[in-house]
């Protein structure tokens, strides 16, 4: 791995956090006094696309004063982007972190920025707070490189001189072996093609960077071994060459590929070159260039004025001409982001070329199952593209002509079929939860699980066990309400009520809403236990879990829902490694309802006032004894109650993107995924213990515990379930306590305090954050 590398992921550690009892940091402060990372900051911004700059107002260099910094990380400033699932970084060049902890004496070019130390995290190298010096990086064994550096002052010099390159280099290259002052001089020209690209990236200041000695040394070895005379030729010869890639050059444009992410400013040099006709236009990025302009205006052409089938003839004709530039380099530089969101438009293009249908409910629900659900999914990856905000609202535009109409269409055969042969989840869904095995199984809800969903989350899960995915109708309305009380264990103490409220069930013996108190007291009853977010319980009883925001998020942030769901499902992901962790063998997820989420606002549709009780976006409560046009269905808990359904994927509501209680296979049809834990089981531990206090003094952990049984032992984790994330050496209880000691480079980090017995069984756990709260 690259030094570079190794930075990188040490810097964005720093906005880690646990989801449990932190909110994600909005932004990372990297001060550095001393100025020694400046010279490496065109390498480390291409390698960190979110890294900004304190400095002069150059937005181009990502650089600019505190109030600009501040329009950047609050996304004010739509002509300046950042990366949506990374957190902002922002180097403080010749500041340390006490000029801003310090408010009443922070310099007047600081103060904008004295508050993001409240909602962000510090790059820093100790519990002082102190800058992380480059000696300090390539030394230190925990957050650095780990080598072996020597003290003297000709080799600071020279580290600090020929940064860049050992960023560049490989940790394996300068490991093992005390590192003095001739080791990096070597780093000079021992890598020639890097060399040549490094200046080809940015000329000026690699040759200011670079002494006389060096520089000539370099000139001389690109002549002989690249046939290139920078003195007379010039970094435009140099980048024609490297565009022909011919004889020398070749193994040039090689490495290139494969390091292009570290050369941000070379595609623009490229730029300049005058493609040639007969070479590969594959590596010329004006050829690119132009493609990409070319397929904007393609896809501009056709959000109007064109009907369905004729946009999506074209647009499976325009991926047939521009599949192949995603195998360019162009592509991998994110400079292709027609042709990258052209893939997602023509395989929805190609799913929903003809609107399915089937003789039966169950029919329908097959082919969706076996291919059609690929068209929901591929809609939340374009949605989820990054792309410019005009390029957004063409993809929109495209997928309101090619998607919602085919949406429409098929959930107009689905209610048409339920119309004639009725709602297959009238029962199905009790007789899943009668199926919950006894002993030894969790049972994981996950609201809004929609099937296309689940089939991206068993893609992660498969590494953990063997899993099986079947499916399941919800109960009508598809409503939390409705849906979620008729999949857990308790259902058989529900009923419905004529006179009950927003479709929430009622206990049969009390006319009482069902909550989740009652859900609580109801799976004790049963010889079942709740289990918290952080809990893991006892894996030979029964337990119900739930977690996953998908349905809150779908509702709070409508179209940007499909960026949300990956960063969703690692947590769901994440909750079931430490189930497993505890002990379980069997976790089955379920879900109430799915959800439709349409590009454009879901055609509205008029249902009178007067007709209706309560009146939802997809649903409505019928009054007795009134007639509607709209499509009827009964409660799932009351028959006797008539619920009103809009049509097709319409909505009684206006200006809705995301929603769900209709009837569509899309909200109705719904995944059941069965995870059996396939590592070879434990024995249960003779012994238990739990947390009963913790509290820190300084970076010392003292705990108080309950314990049965003899040889617990307690440790700090990053990850609870894995030992290769210990940050304290494991201490046995005494008499029921014991502190941890942990080392000053871990203040503020998230951790969790884990009690194991002598066999490394997990037997409880609870999260903190290492120091205490700041």
């Amino acid at each position: 791995m690259k030094l570079l590398d190794i930075l990188c992921d040490e810097i964005r550690s720093s906005a880690t956090y646990n989801s449990n009892i932190q909110v994600a940091p909005s932004v990372v402060l990297w001060t550095d006094k001393l100025r020694q990372w400046e010279s490496a900051l065109p390498l480390l911004q291409a390698a960190m696309p979110e890294l900004l700059v304190l400095g002069d107002y150059q937005p181009d260099k990502r650089q600019g004063p505190a109030i600009w910094l501040k329009c950047v990380i609050e996304n004010t400033l739509p002509e300046f982007e950042l990366p949506n699932d990374r957190t902002p970084i922002i180097y403080l060049p010749g500041y340390e972190r006490r000029d801003l902890r310090a408010i009443a004496k922070c310099p007047e070019e600081l103060k904008p920025l004295a508050e993001l130390q409240y909602r962000g995290s510090w790059w820093v190298y100790n519990t002082a707070g102190r800058d992380w010096t480059v000696n300090a990086f390539l030394l230190s064994t925990s957050g650095g490189a780990g080598l072996d550096v020597a003290a003297d002052k000709s080799t600071q010099a020279a580290l600090l001189k020929v940064l860049p390159e050992i960023l560049e280099s490989e940790r394996s290259d300068l490991a093992n072996k005390r590192l003095e002052a001739p080791d990096f001089n070597k780093l000079i020209s021992s890598d020639p093609i890097r060399d040549l690209l490094t200046w080809m990236n940015e000329p000026k200041p690699s040759r200011e960077r670079w002494d006389d000695k060096r520089w000539d040394a370099l000139v001389s070895i690109w002549e002989t071994e690249f046939h290139f005379n920078q003195k007379t030729d010039g970094e435009l010869t140099a980048a024609q060459l490297l565009c022909r890639h011919q004889g020398p050059w070749e193994a040039v444009w090689q490495r290139y590929a494969e390091t292009c992410t570290h050369y941000s400013e070379i595609p623009n040099l490229l730029l300049k070159v005058e493609p040639d006709l007969a070479a590969d236009g594959a590596s010329y990025p004006a050829v690119n260039e132009k493609e990409e302009q070319k397929l904007e205006a393609e896809l501009s052409k056709l959000v109007s004025g064109h009907s369905s089938s004729d946009v999506r003839k074209s647009l499976l004709a325009l991926e047939k001409q521009h599949a192949d530039r995603r195998d360019w380099i162009w592509y991998n530089l994110d400079l292709s982001p027609m042709a990258g969101i052209l893939q997602h438009l023509a395989m929805i293009a190609d799913l929903t070329e003809h609107a399915f249908n089937g003789s039966t409910v169950d029919e329908m629900a097959e082919q969706y199952k076996e291919r059609f659900w690929q068209a929901d999914d591929q809609v939340l990856r374009a949605l989820a593209y990054p792309l410019k905000n005009q390029h957004q609202e063409l993809v929109q535009g495209l997928l309101t002509i090619i998607y919602t109409p085919w949406l429409e269409e098929i959930n107009n055969n689905f209610q048409a079929l339920v119309k004639q042969y009725g709602y297959n989840g009238e029962l199905v869904a009790r007789e899943s939860t009668a199926e919950y095995q006894a002993g030894g199984e969790v049972v994981f809800f996950v609201d809004g699980l929609r099937f296309d969903v689940a089939q991206r989350l068993c893609r992660r899960l498969e590494r953990l066990g063997e899993l099986t995915l079947t499916n399941d109708w919800a109960a009508l309305p598809s409503v939390t309400a409705t849906a979620k009380a008729a999949v857990t264990p308790v259902h058989e103490k529900l009923t419905g009520r004529t006179s009950d409220k927003d479709f929430q069930p009622s206990l049969k013996d009390d006319n009482t809403s069902f909550s989740s108190h009652y859900l609580k007291k109801f799976l004790s009853e049963k010889g079942w236990v709740y289990l918290s977010e952080t809990e893991t319980g006892d894996p030979t009883s029964n337990a119900w879990v739930q977690s996953g925001d998908i349905d809150k998020e779908g509702h709070v942030k409508g179209l940007k829902l499909a960026t949300r769901i990956d960063p969703l499902l690692d947590e769901i992901v994440e909750r079931v490694e430490d189930l497993f962790s505890a002990g379980w063998r069997r976790i089955r997820i379920v879900t109430d309802h799915g959800w439709l989420l349409t590009p454009n606002t879901m055609a509205k549709v008029d249902i009178a006032k007067y007709l209706t009780e309560t009146r939802w976006g997809r649903c409505a409560l019928v009054k007795d004894n009134v007639q509607t046009e709209h499509l009827k269905v009964g409660w799932y808990w009351n028959q006797d109650v008539t619920v009103a359904m809009a049509p097709g994927v319409r909505n009684f509501v206006a200006g809705k993107h995301y929603d769900h209680g209709g009837l569509s296979l899309q909200e109705c049809f719904t995944p059941v995924i069965d995870v059996v834990n396939n590592q070879p089981a434990v024995a249960t531990p003779s012994v238990s213990a739990s947390i009963t206090e913790l509290r820190w003094v300084r970076l010392m952990c003292k705990l108080s515990c309950d314990t049965e049984g003899d040889g617990v032992v307690a440790v700090l984790r990053t990850q609870p379930g894995n030992a290769e994330t210990e940050i304290s050496p494991r201490k046995p209880l005494k008499d029921g306590k014991c502190t941890l000691m942990v080392d000053d480079e871990f203040e503020q980090t998230s951790a969790v305090v884990v009690l194991l017995d002598d066999a490394g069984n997990l037997l409880a756990k609870q999260p903190t954050i290492v120091g205490g709260d700041d």
